[in-house]
C-alpha cells in the first residue's frame, strides 16, 4: 500500500513549473469537454496551484464540474478531479460529497460534521479507495440526488479528499465547493 504523508517535500520553482505544465493541458481538455456538455467547470489556477504546493504535500483537488440545475427528485452530476503532485504514491484515498453551506468554515472538524441531512452523502470509490502514482491525476463522478420537497433555491455541495486509515484516524487532504440550484 502507498505510504501516508510523513514529511514535507521541498519543490524548486522548476519542479512547480514542470508539474503545472503537465496539469494545465489536462485541465484545458477537461474544461472544453465539460463546457461542451453544458456543465459548469472550475479548476485551480497556476497561482492557486503554486500556493497549495507551498502549504500542502498531498493529493489535491484540482478541478470540478457539474450541471447547474435539477428539480426536486432530480440529479446533479458532479465530477471532481484529483492530482498527486508528490514524488511518492498515495493509496486508500477517497472523495466524499455532501450538501450544506460549509465553504467558509475554517475548522475541518466542523466542516466534516455539519451538513444538510435531507440530502444523501456519498463516498467513492468503495471498498479500499483509490491510489495515485507520483504526478498522476484522476476524476471521480457522483450523481447527487435532490430529495423531493426541498426548497427551490441554491445549495452548496462540498467534496473532501481524504486518506482512509482502516484502523486509526484518517488524513484530511483537501476540499472543494460547488453551487447548484433546485428549480
Amino acid at each position: 500500500m502507498a505510504a501516508k504523508r510523513t514529511k514535507k517535500f521541498r519543490r524548486s520553482p522548476a519542479d512547480i513549473k514542470k508539474a503545472w505544465q503537465k496539469l494545465e493541458p489536462e485541465l484545458a481538455k477537461q474544461r472544453k469537454e465539460r463546457e461542451r456538455q453544458g456543465e459548469t467547470f472550475t479548476s485551480i489556477t497556476r497561482e492557486e496551484f503554486e500556493a497549495k504546493l507551498k502549504r500542502v504535500n498531498s493529493p489535491m483537488i484540482v478541478s470540478q464540474s457539474w450541471n447547474n440545475t435539477a428539480p426536486p427528485g432530480g440529479t446533479i452530476n458532479y465530477t471532481v478531479g484529483v492530482m498527486n503532485p508528490d514524488p511518492v504514491a498515495f493509496g486508500a484515498l477517497a472523495v466524499a460529497v455532501s450538501i450544506g453551506n460549509r465553504n467558509p468554515i475554517v475548522s475541518n472538524d466542523q466542516f466534516l460534521t455539519t451538513f444538510d441531512a435531507r440530502f444523501p452523502t456519498y463516498a467513492k470509490p468503495a471498498t479500499i479507495g483509490f491510489s495515485l502514482a507520483p504526478g498522476a491525476s484522476t476524476n471521480h463522478s457522483f450523481q447527487v440526488r435532490i430529495p423531493a420537497g426541498v426548497e427551490r433555491t441554491g445549495y452548496f455541495g462540498n467534496s473532501v479528499l481524504q486518506q482512509i486509515s482502516f484502523h486509526d484516524v484518517g488524513t484530511y487532504f483537501d476540499r472543494g465547493c460547488f453551487f447548484f440550484e433546485v428549480v
